[in-house]
């Protein structure tokens, strides 16, 4: 059965996964990048009541209000783990060793199409525009 201070679990769940979600949505239509963690409202939502519920169960804080904080720091530390691997997946410290960026491997892979552009062209005669004869130089000099 449920009952009535259940509901403030509940709806802390709910704004959390509602915030979430217009954050997705901002994220996709770019008024935000996914690394803005500070400019994401599911950030405040879950740490400032979470956190502030679970102070206040913790401390003793308003003790009116006592059956609210205490079922609403249980989602706050049920969702704790999500959370900080959310976190660490948008401030790219993912413990992941050698990762590396995408323009890394994008330069990369440029450089192995030419790689394999300079391979094919080697026996066809055909020159490749990455070297250079210094020849009218030295002839302007009189080197020759």
């Amino acid at each position: 059965m449920i009952r009535i201070e259940d509901f403030g679990e509940i709806v802390y769940g709910g704004a959390v996964t509602l915030t979430e979600w217009w954050d997705n949505k901002r994220i996709d239509e770019g008024k935000i990048g996914a690394k803005d963690v500070f400019k994401k409202a599911s950030f405040y939502t879950y740490l400032g009541i979470g956190l502030a519920a679970t102070l206040m169960s913790v401390f003793g804080w308003m003790r009116r209000y006592e059956r609210w904080s205490e079922h609403v720091s249980h989602g706050f530390f049920y969702d704790l783990p999500r959370f900080a691997y959310g976190l660490t997946k948008a401030l790219g410290t993912s413990g992941r060793r050698g990762s590396e960026s995408s323009a890394v491997q994008e330069a990369k892979k440029i450089l192995q199409e030419r790689m394999s552009a300079r391979a094919l062209t080697q026996g066809s005669g055909i020159p490749i525009p990455t070297q250079r004869t210094y020849q009218p130089e030295m002839e302007q000099v009189g080197a020759f």
